[in-house]
């Protein structure tokens, strides 16, 4: 198998879910085509050799919801020393036609009880904190963040929407203080009550080349470990499409051809093509396709609502997503207009 059919497949498995399912589409994904169609319900082989590389600027076919598309790649496996997205080209497919921007109805039903500005409250794990406050005027702090990049589509697809990624790249997502989270519109708590520590990497979805391999090493956003009976508090600009991954340990385990391949959490902070929603989700399709380790991850609302997770070797899943639930557009939580306060729980089980 070509490295860019593989590439191809893994990044379509998994690139912009939450805000794909907010967007009111199918969460499909493509079909790598070289000599031959590839199913993508054939196991994926286990961590071996490196597979043949197809370089920079050869092209890529593949058929994506049923039409042949193809591009040049532009993806090398190297970070990109430049801190601009914008002065980057795309390397994703050149369809044109523009998705409808609102949810689904099942989508809207299922957050039709949150309201679009949340009730200020404290999560009931740190209740001695106000992290979870948020300002009453609706004035939120942007220190710390990078400038803002424009958003824009490149295509017709799920996951071609580029929202903002920080300039320089990955400056929209930020480790913040306990005692100033509260003055940020989307904050996220991460938290580690097993007895070793956790390292946890971010990343959005579009990488500093501009391409659609911002989850591929050894690309970062913000990369940090939390320990043992600890929080770490991070804090995501307006836009923001991307995610994480989280092992127990110094590294993310990669698969076979560099994509992190641990258990992921993935946000849409204030979509701005989708009224400002914002969405959720714990995915281990990666870790699962490549015969990988699946830990335990869970993603609540500062309340405990609105939870999505994965036990341990993805045992129980609740509004997550497995390989068996590629093509669902129903699994992510959605949340209308206005302040998200998350608890992440790493290494979690019910």
């Amino acid at each position: 198998m070509h490295i860019s059919n593989s590439m191809l497949l893994m990044t379509a498995l998994t690139a912009g879910s939450a805000i794909a399912r907010l967007h009111g589409h199918d969460r499909r994904h493509a079909h790598p085509k070289d000599a031959v169609e590839l199913n993508v319900d054939v196991e994926q082989p286990a961590v071996t050799a490196a597979p043949e590389k197809r370089g920079v600027g050869a092209e890529v076919v593949a058929t994506i919801d049923g039409q042949l598309v193809s591009w040049i790649n532009e993806w090398s496996g190297q970070q990109s020393s430049e801190s601009s997205p914008e002065t980057e080209s795309t390397a994703a497919p050149t369809t044109t036609a523009t998705p409808t921007a609102a949810a689904t109805t099942s989508e809207a039903a299922a957050v039709s009880s949150v309201s679009a500005t949340p009730v200020a409250s404290s999560s009931s794990s740190s209740s001695s904190s106000n992290w979870a406050d948020y300002p009453a005027d609706g004035d939120y702090t942007t220190t710390g963040f990078g400038a803002s990049t424009a958003s824009k589509r490149v295509g017709s697809l799920d996951w071609d929407y580029i929202g903002n990624v920080g300039n320089p790249w990955g400056s929209n997502i930020i480790q913040v203080s306990e005692d100033s989270a509260s003055g940020y519109k989307h904050v996220l708590r991460f938290e580690n009550d097993n007895s070793k520590a956790w390292t946890v990497v971010m990343w959005n979805s579009y990488g500093p080349s501009g391409g659609l391999n911002g989850f591929w090493s050894p690309n970062k956003a913000l990369s940090f470990t939390v320990e043992p009976n600890e929080s770490v508090f991070v804090a995501i600009d307006d836009d923001s499409q991307g995610g994480w991954g989280a092992a127990e340990g110094e590294d993310l385990p990669t698969n076979y051809v560099g994509e992190y391949a641990s258990t992921w959490g993935e946000f849409d902070m204030s979509n701005s093509q989708n009224d400002g929603y914002s969405g959720w989700d714990v995915s281990c399709i990666i870790a699962e396709l490549a015969n990988m380790d699946i830990a335990g991850m869970q993603i609540c609302n500062h309340a405990g609502e609105k939870c999505s997770s994965i036990t341990k070797g993805a045992g129980a899943t609740v509004n997550a997503y497995t390989s068996a639930d590629q093509g669902k557009n129903d699994k992510a939580v959605a949340q209308s207009a206005g302040p998200v306060r998350l608890v992440v729980n790493l290494g979690w089980s019910s």
